[in-house]
């Protein structure tokens, strides 16, 4: 088995509002190899955004109250300092945000952004940099990058821009590379490119890849394991083969019924998980999808929240009744 690089344990983050504590999340617990993908889906407001931003240390303490444990190749993150979490960020971890129009400054060079945290990790600068960046440019794809380094942001498109910041993710050679809906505001062309250059990138460099999306079509091709969330919690985990074969959550198995299946035999219209997610302001006392599923038994389900536990090796589920339990 392969290193690993980072253990998550009972992550949880809270955020003080004028109506209450917001349950963000709720103790999510994973392990990350190097060389490995995990993907973590969910609709919007599911918590997998908020999870990776504290996994970053960038949810500003208060509002936000983050505890339980990041750890970090035997290091402790969860508690350290700002001057510490610098170190770790971009050299450590890296991340490759949602939008890079505004994740990237405007009034600055591609060349100055992609320097300036090789020149903080690596202490590189002048021509040595230079040289680095463009080489960094040609790497992820972008033509002629020995003129384009001198680009601004405004001067690329939205595909090129999400190749800087991947560029940028890359400039200090982390062990893990997180991607937050990296291809969400990206057309379908453009979607499989990047898709395609990360894998490829992280087949050649060794990296550990989180990616972070509401899209099972993109995780289908890209990802070793899968985790579902909702609610904060995970709801179901698994290998790509096993979750998308055999979903044993009802959650996993509604999102997987709202997939378009050209050419499948299935009615013409797709499937829908009725009602809304849950209020983190006022989260359930059972199972935060006992509410919208067609399995809740209307007792256990609503005032017992489920543990995660194996339904077949290597597969988890949190759910009092998983699908497929008594086959």
């Amino acid at each position: 088995m392969s290193e690993r690089v980072l253990a998550v344990t009972d992550l949880q983050v809270r955020f003080g509002t004028k109506r209450g504590v917001a349950e963000v999340v709720n103790g999510i617990s994973y392990d990350l190899h190097s060389g490995e993908t995990l993907a973590i889906v969910g609709e919007s407001g599911s918590g997998k955004s908020v999870g990776v931003l504290a996994l970053m240390g960038l949810l500003a303490q208060p509002p936000a109250a983050v505890s339980g444990s990041i750890n970090y190749r035997g290091r402790e993150l969860v508690g350290i300092s700002p001057k510490e979490w610098r170190r770790v960020r971009g050299k450590g971890m890296a991340m490759i945000f949602q939008d890079p129009m505004t994740s990237l400054n405007p009034v600055r060079t591609v060349g100055y952004q992609l320097i300036e945290p090789m020149a903080l990790h690596l202490g590189l600068a002048g021509d040595v940099a230079r040289k680095r960046a463009i080489g960094l440019l040609e790497l992820v794809g972008i033509p002629s990058p020995d003129s384009r380094i001198d680009d601004y942001p405004h001067q690329l498109s939205g595909g090129m821009r999400q190749r800087v910041m991947i560029a940028m993710g890359l400039s200090c050679d982390p062990d893990v590379l997180i991607a937050d809906e990296a291809t969400t505001a990206l057309d379908v062309t453009t979607q499989a490119q990047i898709t395609e250059l990360v894998a490829d990138l992280q087949h050649r460099l060794g990296m550990a890849v989180v990616w972070i999306t509401h899209d099972l079509g993109v995780v289908a091709g890209i990802a070793d394991r899968v985790h579902v969330m909702y609610g904060g919690r995970f709801m179901e985990q698994a290998d790509v083969d096993g979750l998308y074969t055999q979903p044993r959550h009802p959650y996993t198995e509604g999102l997987l019924g709202s997939l378009p299946m050209p050419g499948a035999d299935r009615p013409d219209r797709l499937v829908s998980i009725p009602g809304l997610p849950p209020d983190p302001v006022a989260m359930p006392a059972g199972c935060p999808f006992a509410p919208r599923c067609p399995h809740s038994d209307g007792s256990r389900c609503v005032e017992i929240i489920p543990r995660v536990e194996e339904v077949t090796p290597g597969h988890d589920a949190a759910c009092h009744y998983p699908l497929g339990a008594g086959l």
